[in-house]
């Protein structure tokens, strides 16, 4: 035990005696910074999202450049209507759909319905056009307009036969596409499909301009501001698709994740709630002391305060994880500091009685052990920043800002207000440990004791477990799924699942690739119609959606497209021709205007003034042609080509698929000169650039927080020894948590990926606990079992309680609704589990063997 306050050295020492002596200003001090520290908490709150893309990755820089070079005009609306009697192509099911078309286009909603030119139709419609609508028109035709879907007299075979004409027109392209991957024709039954996929396509600028916040300009809104009102306009959309759902039933595609999100996480404070009232009733029962107990629930209030208010003051963004996970998570890990300092001060007070001295000496005695837990913990939170990921940026700066603050609040904070309480209550009265702790003492103690004399059977017996949890770890899978960020039964997983089975071969989410250049040189047009032909590839599994039809790769192209139909419409040619003096011929019959001069005036022309069909439509307009074609202030032009790949929720599947397209792209472009630039990217591609970012952050933050934490503990403890021995234990945390993972079939995503640097600072507290108590006790004059054994009494019991409070606060995220969330807190959960074991059994075992017995003092 430390002496009085005059004998305590150094920076703990002082510190000590400050909190001793100057208790009253500290405890002003911070209660005022906790006020100052409301007002960027409620007033400074970030009004963006950071962003879950690595930076400087070549996929992702490609996608933002597209984003900004491109425009949309288009906001396209995707619906899965799955018939309940299993075949949406009969009377009943088709005449429910058109007749939810009609409301949709008799609906407030109208004047946002995009008017444009439909293949299948031939002609200009709004926002819609789906089967439905083509066996409507045929049975009015048929019946001189005294029949249609609504009639009950129409019969299902009447329906069938006009669909199996539908699919043997020239359009039938476009129908094939509505149908599920499971559809059956034959000539029993005709054409069945259980589901059909239809489109609402309605204008982008119209919706964001209606649809954002009253405070938000459409020029300087966010891109999560503008798809969160793109998403409130679908889920309206959806409604009046959806109507009474009697005979089907309708799922948009993946329109409301933002909403979702944010439905599902409203649960953050409630989650929040909860963890603090489970920490009250857990400090009330292990503290037997009500005042305690709210002292120190009021102190994690003001840690949240300081979390939050530090964070908006710094300027970090907004995100899931610090929104949600964090409030909670520094909740759980601060009760930690608090319980290892408030145990040192009772043992304190029971030895030299003054509550005064006893929080001095107990400052000066766990000071080191706080601050070296506090310093290891940032180390480790911050290494996560080396993802070079800005949403798991930010949770590494503000967990490091919470562990500072925990360390301030429930490491002296909470101490101090305690012994002043304790100053007025008693009286300077001594206090005692209870008799039920003293039980707990002795049967966890000689337990611990008993298994670092059993090292022979402990040590070997880890280092096996060790090798099979190895091998596991290096096997677990990097994913990032909605399945994984969303609850299993939301629209929005279940759309994509319905989506797995119905979409299948034909494609899927896009993969864009882009081509920069003289797009005027048909060497280039060529060059892109070659990366299509590449795709041809019988040898290799499927790796692009497929044309339902043909069979050929389904790839869009719409200069491609442009150009072919100008060059079978006269009426285009002509209005091209008399607008710009240039005559336009296909002579060679390669679908294509024959010269770089025809295709100049062709661009000129199209990109102001679309391409029209007729007198009265245009077949392509000047903004839906800018979403995949433009003219750069270069003077090149720039396309996209979308490509559909089917299977894209798995990421070895995206992955396969890029190298293919990537291969395909080169062959293509090879010794092109007037296509400059080209390049691969999606949706999809950036997902597999977030896994390789979370899987190479996983072992960069590693190595970075184990080396770190071996600096840290070499510079305190200065002895190799004791800093190596310490931190064994912490890297068989790391290494048994994974090898969990990858039995119970966890895969990595953004939050997981963390917990590896997270095990070493948290892990370590608990090692370092021991460790520095067992060198005090060996400084005390007892041998090496005996330090065991009463470091074990003392501050074996400290670190069981933390980590019971620590484990059972993590089981609160474990009932959120956002699996990854839940994984991350049931995962987190059984780190700290592994973290108090190798603390308790396997780090005495290793001081057992590698310290040697104290010199004997004569």
């Amino acid at each position: 035990m430390a002496e009085a306050g005059n004998e305590r050295k150094g920076f703990y020492g002082w510190l000590g005696n400050t909190l001793e002596r100057h208790s009253g200003w500290v405890i002003i001090g911070i209660l005022l910074l906790t006020i100052a520290l409301l007002f960027p908490m409620t007033m400074m709150a970030p009004d963006e999202m950071a962003s879950d893309n690595p930076t400087g990755n070549a996929v992702v820089k490609l996608s933002d450049h597209i984003e900004d070079t491109f425009s949309q005009e288009v906001l396209w609306v995707g619906f899965i209507v799955e018939a309940r009697d299993g075949d949406m192509l009969t009377r009943k099911n088709l005449a429910e759909l058109f007749e939810r078309e009609k409301t949709l286009k008799q609906s407030e909603l109208v004047d946002y319905l995009l008017i444009g030119y439909d293949e299948a139709a031939g002609l200009a419609v709004q926002g819609i056009y789906t089967i439905a609508d083509a066996v409507n028109e045929a049975l009015l035709l048929q019946s001189g307009g005294t029949k249609d879907l609504s009639s009950e007299d129409v019969t299902d075979a009447q329906v069938k036969k006009i669909i199996e004409y539908l699919m043997d027109s020239p359009v039938a392209e476009q129908f094939h596409e509505n149908l599920s991957a499971l559809y059956k024709h034959s000539e029993e039954t005709g054409w069945t499909s259980p589901v059909l996929i239809v489109s609402v396509l309605s204008h982008d600028e119209q919706v964001l301009l209606d649809y954002l916040d009253e405070d938000d300009i459409l020029a300087e809104a966010s891109i999560e501001e503008k798809n969160y009102a793109r998403e409130s306009y679908a889920l309206e959309v959806q409604e009046i698709m959806r109507g009474e759902e009697v005979e089907n039933q309708v799922w948009g595609l993946a329109i409301d994740m933002d909403h979702e999100i944010e439905d599902e996480s409203m649960i953050g404070g409630v989650m929040l709630f909860a963890a603090l009232i489970l920490m009250a009733v857990l400090l009330l029962i292990i503290f037997r002391s009500l005042p305690i107990m709210l002292i120190t629930v009021c102190g994690l209030g003001m840690l949240v305060v300081w979390l939050k208010g530090s964070a908006n003051l710094i300027g970090l963004k907004s995100s899931l994880i610090i929104d949600i996970i964090l409030p909670v998570a520094i909740v759980v890990l601060g009760v930690d500091y608090a319980i290892q300092a408030l145990f040192r001060y009772r043992e304190e007070r029971a030895a030299v009685g003054d509550p005064r001295g006893a929080l001095g000496n107990s400052t000066y005695c766990i000071g080191r052990a706080l601050v070296l837990a506090m310093f290891t913990t940032v180390v480790a939170f911050i290494s996560n920043a080396s993802a070079g990921v800005e949403s798991v940026i930010g949770f590494a700066v503000a967990a490091s800002i919470a562990i500072f603050s925990s360390f301030i609040l429930l490491g002296l904070f909470v101490p101090t207000v305690t012994m002043r309480w304790r100053s007025w209550r008693s009286k300077g009265q001594p206090a005692t440990l209870s008799n039920g702790n003293g039980f707990r003492l002795r049967w966890l103690g000689n337990a611990i004791s008993a298994a670092s004399r059993k090292w022979r059977i402990v040590l070997p017996l880890a280092l096996v477990i060790t090798g099979f949890a190895a091998w596991g770890w290096v096997n677990v899978e990097t994913k990032m799924d909605a399945a994984d960020a969303l609850k299993s039964d939301s629209d929005f997983v279940v759309s994509l699942d319905k989506w797995d089975v119905h979409g299948a071969d034909k494609g899927g989410e896009p993969s864009l690739l882009y081509f920069e250049g003289d797009l005027t040189d048909h060497e280039a047009l060529e060059a892109i119609r070659n990366t299509i032909a590449q795709m041809n590839r019988e040898d290799e599994e499927l790796y692009v959606g497929n044309d339902p039809i043909t069979g050929e790769p389904n790839v869009d192209v719409l200069l491609l497209d442009l150009l072919e139909a100008l060059v079978e419409n006269e009426y285009s040619q002509r209005v091209i021709e008399m607008a710009t003096g240039v005559e336009i011929a296909d002579l060679n019959g390669d679908l294509l205007p024959d010269t770089k001069e025809q295709l100049q005036a062709v661009y000129d022309y199209v990109i102001s003034n679309g391409l029209p069909q007729d007198e009265n439509t245009l077949r392509y307009r000047p903004a839906q042609i800018a979403e995949t074609f433009v003219k750069l202030d270069s003077g090149d032009y720039a396309t996209l080509m979308l490509v559909g790949v089917p299977g894209t929720r798995e990421q070895s599947v995206v992955r396969f698929s890029a190298e293919l397209l990537e291969d395909d792209l080169s062959l293509a472009m090879d010794g092109v000169q007037s296509i400059r630039e080209y390049g691969l990217t999606g949706s999809g591609n950036v997902r597999v650039a977030q896994c390789d970012a979370i899987s190479e952050a996983l072992s960069s933050s590693l190595i970075i927080a184990v080396a770190a934490v071996l600096l840290l503990l070499l510079i305190v403890f200065r002895s190799i020894r004791y800093a190596v021995l310490t931190i064994i234990p912490v890297l068989l945390v790391a290494t048994w948590l994974y090898g969990f993972m990858y039995i119970a079939g966890y895969s990595l995503n953004m939050l997981t990926a963390t917990i590896a640097a997270i095990s070493v600072g948290v892990g370590i507290d608990f090692s370092i606990h021991f460790t520095e108590r067992f060198r005090e006790e060996l400084g005390n004059g007892l041998d090496k079992g005996a330090a065991i054994l009463k470091t074990a009494h003392n501050t074996g019991f400290a670190l069981f309680c933390t980590a019971l409070t620590t484990v059972l606060g993590f089981t609160v995220i474990a009932f959120a609704p956002m699996p990854m969330f839940s994984t991350f807190g049931i995962i987190t959960a059984i780190m700290i589990t592994l973290s108090l074991f190798m603390a308790l059994f396997i780090l005495p075992s290793l001081l057992y063997v590698f310290v040697p017995e104290p010199s004997k003092k004569r």
